[in-house]
């Protein structure tokens, strides 16, 4: 199994890595890597891989039967190189940022009208939010945003900690998703804003609430009942 460094350090930017395969040429896999692969509906990132002076652009990272594979291109690496990886950081950064808004915008849902999240879209200049809600206006929405704005303002620290799932079925306010978890997790990692919200995520986040900016709703649709999308920028 690739060894996810992100997950221990959100700001790692550059490491090195040995390659332990490559399918048709362009699809690596690294011994460990701080590229997020595209999941969970959150964009997954760009960067460089670089073999001494030869330099190959990462231009897709995904996860595949349990690994993480990173599309490079031109071709010609191959298995048991070294190489140092070099991530998009300006890129990655504003995908944090909007990853940890995405939180704070479903907490406000979630506790002032028990909505669950029921779809997400996070990319590095919008994100996408569905909510499996009824009333849903214009009025609402931005009173919720407004909120979630409030949140930012008081800068609070993003934690990260795991948890067994024991211990989160004994806590359910801390699942957001209507679809609840994979079945046979058995640990769970959290990412919380201490004092606001608290729930399971595998994704990259920033330290502490004023990094994220301020939000700014962009437009609502009805995606049938009980199922509405909000899309926000950050400004």
């Amino acid at each position: 199994m690739v060894t996810a460094l992100y997950l221990e350090d959100m700001f790692l930017r550059e490491f090195e890595a040995r390659i332990v395969s490559v399918k048709d040429s362009k699809y690596v896999v690294l011994d460990q890597t701080a590229f997020y692969p595209k999941s969970g509906g959150v964009a997954g990132d760009l960067g460089t891989l670089s073999r001494g002076s030869d330099e190959f652009r990462v231009v897709f990272v995904g996860k595949f039967e349990g690994q993480i594979s990173h599309e490079v291109e031109p071709e010609g690496l191959q298995a048991g190189d070294v190489v140092t990886g070099m991530l998009d950081w300006k890129r990655r950064y504003r995908l944090m940022r909007y990853h940890t808004a995405a939180h704070v915008i479903s907490g406000v849902f979630f506790q002032n009208s028990a909505a669950k999240i029921t779809g997400n879209e996070i990319d590095a200049d919008q994100g996408r939010i569905d909510f499996s809600i009824e009333d849903f206006d214009r009025r609402l929405v931005e009173d919720y945003v407004e909120k979630a704005n409030q949140v930012i303002a008081r800068d609070l620290p993003v934690v990260v900690y795991n948890m067994s799932k024991e211990e989160l079925d004994r806590s359910p306010g801390l699942l957001k998703l209507a679809k609840g978890l994979p079945i046979g997790v058995k640990e769970v990692r959290i990412v919380d804003i201490s004092g606001f919200d608290a729930q399971p995520d595998g994704g990259c986040h920033v330290a502490s609430l004023g990094e994220v900016g301020r939000i700014s709703l962009e437009k609502i649709v009805n995606k049938g009942k009980d199922n509405r999308r909000l899309y926000f920028k950050l400004v």
